[in-house]
């Protein structure tokens, strides 16, 4: 019996284990996959500041792998600022706004405050079909992404063909 026990106690640990270390390497992933937008996307310079802010609302883990990047990389020779915005209404000016998942606010109440020239990222299914120009999706346990062509255009942004051409495209 205390076997059994203690391979039950085992058992959880390493599935939550390994778990965690699923859900971090997903947030590493997604937080590179941001970071390589940056080479694909052009913003007008009217847009642009002397720093590449990147926003997250809420809280997720993408930010803290967000912020190892900023330590050590660019963006057109601008620093990289990561911020972190509690709710829609501290949503300020950047050039990229990351919308994670299960958050308690609504889609549009995020939508409203984005700006021109603001590149939305969001990772909850059907998003891209609402307005985020781009999504995460997994299918087959395979990190992808959808793009939002109108979205992407309507803000002023223009996404070059390559990286399109790995997009799922939305309508």
């Amino acid at each position: 019996m205390l076997k059994k026990n203690l391979f039950i106690v085992l058992f959880c640990c390493i599935t939550g284990f390994a778990t965690a270390q699923a859900r971090n390497q997903e947030a590493d992933l997604k937080a590179v996959f941001i970071y390589n937008f940056t080479n694909y996307i052009d913003w007008d310079s009217s847009y642009l500041s002397n720093d590449f802010v990147i926003g997250v609302i809420g809280f997720s883990p993408v930010t803290a792998s967000l912020n190892e990047i900023a330590k050590s990389n660019k963006v057109n020779n601008k620093k990289i600022i990561i911020r972190v915005f509690d709710k829609p209404g501290d949503i300020e000016s950047c050039q990229i706004l990351f919308i994670p998942a299960k958050l308690s606010y609504s889609l549009s109440s995020i939508l409203e405050k984005v700006d021109k020239g603001m590149l939305t990222i969001s990772e909850q299914p059907g998003y891209a079909s609402k307005g985020t120009a781009f999504n995460f999706v997994l299918i087959n346990n395979k990190l992808k992404f959808e793009a939002n062509l109108k979205t992407i255009s309507s803000g002023g942004l223009k996404a070059s063909s390559q990286l399109l051409k790995l997009a799922i495209i939305i309508q």
